[in-house]
């Protein structure tokens, strides 16, 4: 084992060695093709052993792919760059990145590679427990996969970049280089590579080996355990049966010695008598009835013998039966016992999903839940702009899996963040935070806003590229007292109201796409931890002219 392990460690340096080297490379090059073949060769090398540095490889040979052209080489370093973050468990910036290959491989009809990054996202979609998204994503794998072979589709080597002409694989795509002393360099990471994937193989088959060793003696091991256990009651119950046999042999030395004496007496009678003849008849019956006695007593022996026997094994045989009885029923009620606990965590995990957890805690234990008024909460409200004029450009599944895409997207950031998510109404997107005894600033609720609007640049950059709409959203924040309860008896709605909820709808309303509009009440509590930029007194409906601020960013 120590063998394998510095072996495994040379293997793991020399590769290290190899990406830092390819790194160097691309950022000397000025070619952005050759860059983009260098950074993705660099990524390859670091995954095995350093998933961030791969992540940020594999994005630079992104972008430049992108701006290339290159869909086919985007699609690749996108599914390498979720490689990544999945082996760092950053799951939702994986799942973000699969689906950006997903798109570029379905931008050059790779459907083949676009089923490959579904795969992956079908994947982690069941580590996380939702089966319903990785059935969905399951089955448009299916479907891409059969596309591709209704309409030819997905064959690298015929794929074409953006000038038309074949984009060789980005394993085998030549790196160029002006350096002679790169070119040995490569040549000996790539013997060295070589060496460690024939040592890595060779190892990997001894350890599953020894591993199919260790569970055949531990497979054993549980047997032998049984079986001693086994011969340790059965040992008992010999014992127990031998003392009973030792007193039915005490009692026949008892009988033994009075036959004995019986004999004596015989012997002696014989010699007084020996001499009359009556005397002979008389003693060959007696010894005729001795001989039978001593045959009846010898068969009574054997029958006690056997009854015994029997009776210990009809003893052995009931309470091994009991034992293997109560073992069952130990086993049944340990499966329900684990399946009840299953059910209930379920249902509080549901519960949780669709409540706050002090409110889903006073549900569960008093069958209702009365409303809450907290002083000093958070409400957020995030609104799409032109929503209707972008839905009128798909198709309602498209527009549905848009909206989705979204929504967890901002899910993800809000949960990051420990915030309450309230409800969606259509497009609008509702948080708040501060719902409960301790006091809360607005702090987390202005960081979850920035990290929205960061994440809504991005994907207006990524669809911009690839000729789609995209959304942009106006953000509005308000701090305030709130009353929060259950509404219903059936279905639970979970709701907030009160003028705070208002006002931070009117701040939303009079927010530009792109930006995230407060009012004077947060300003006064976010401004030494964040830029802002006065508006001046703005007219909201029903409220009149209120102070306004811009979020511009976080103070260094």
């Amino acid at each position: 084992m120590l063998t394998v392990f510095i072996a495994f460690s040379i293997a793991s340096n020399a590769a290290a060695q190899q990406a830092a080297a390819l790194e160097n490379a691309a950022r000397q090059s000025n070619d952005k093709r050759e860059q983009m073949t260098l950074y993705y060769q660099a990524a390859e090398k670091y995954l095995s052993n350093n998933p961030a540095k791969a992540s940020s490889n594999a994005h630079q040979s992104y972008l430049n792919a992108l701006d290339l052209g290159d869909n086919v080489m985007a699609a690749r370093a996108a599914y390498l760059n979720a490689e990544g973050f999945a082996r760092q468990s950053k799951y939702g910036d994986a799942k973000f990145r699969y689906n950006r290959g997903k798109e570029s491989s379905m931008s050059a009809k790779d459907y083949e590679f676009a089923a490959k990054c579904l795969d992956k996202m079908a994947n982690m979609a069941r580590s996380e427990g939702n089966a319903t998204e990785s059935a969905t994503y399951a089955q448009q794998a299916k479907n891409l996969r059969n596309r591709g072979n209704t309409e030819g589709g997905g064959d690298i080597a015929t794929i074409t970049n953006g000038n038309n002409t074949p984009t060789p694989s980005p394993i085998n795509r030549p790196t160029p280089t002006n350096q002679a002393e790169l070119n040995g360099i490569k040549d000996q990471y790539r013997r060295l590579n070589e060496q460690y994937e024939r040592d890595r193989q060779r190892y990997a088959s001894d350890i599953n080996l020894l591993k199919q060793e260790k569970a055949s003696l531990d497979a054993t091991t549980v047997v032998l355990r049984q079986k001693e256990a086994q011969l340790t009651a059965q040992s008992q119950q010999a014992q127990q049966t031998i003392e009973q046999q030792k007193g039915a042999l005490a009692s026949i030395s008892t009988e033994k010695d009075a036959l004995g004496n019986i004999a004596s007496r015989k012997q002696k009678l014989y010699e007084i008598l020996k001499n009359e003849k009556a005397i002979d008849s008389l003693a060959f019956a007696q010894e005729k009835q001795e001989q039978d006695l001593k045959l009846q007593k010898s068969r009574n022996f054997r029958n006690a013998l056997l009854l015994i026997l029997s009776f210990a094994l009809v003893i052995v045989a009931l309470i091994y039966r009991s034992s293997l009885e109560n073992q069952k029923q130990k086993r049944i009620l340990e499966d329900k016992n684990r399946q009840i606990e299953d059910e209930r965590q379920r249902s509080d995990e549901l519960l949780l999903n669709i409540l706050p957890a002090v409110i889903a805690t006073e549900l569960k234990n008093n069958g209702k839940a009365k409303a809450h008024r907290y002083q000093q909460a958070n409400v957020m409200f995030i609104d799409f702009k032109s929503f209707t004029r972008i839905s009128e450009q798909l198709t309602p599944e498209d527009l549905v899996a848009e909206l989705d895409h979204y929504f967890k997207a901002f899910d993800f950031i809000v949960g990051q963040y420990k915030l309450e998510k309230i409800k969606t109404i259509g497009d609008a997107y509702m948080v708040a935070s501060g719902l409960s005894d301790r006091v809360s600033t607005p702090l987390s609720i202005v960081r979850a806003a920035l990290e929205i609007q960061e994440f809504l640049a991005d994907m207006k950059t990524e669809k911009s590229h690839l000729g789609k709409p995209f959304f942009e959203a106006r953000v509005g924040i308000h701090s305030g007292p709130v009353v929060a309860g259950v509404v219903g008896v059936r279905k639970f709605a979970y709701d907030i109201w009160g003028d705070t909820v208002n006002i931070a709808a009117r701040m939303q309303e009079a927010c530009e796409p792109g930006f995230i509009n407060v009012s004077e009440a947060v300003f006064n509590e976010i401004r030494y931890s964040f830029r802002c930029q006065y508006r001046g007194r703005l007219p909201a409906k029903n409220k009149g002219d209120i102070d306004m601020y811009y979020v511009d960013g976080v103070l260094k």
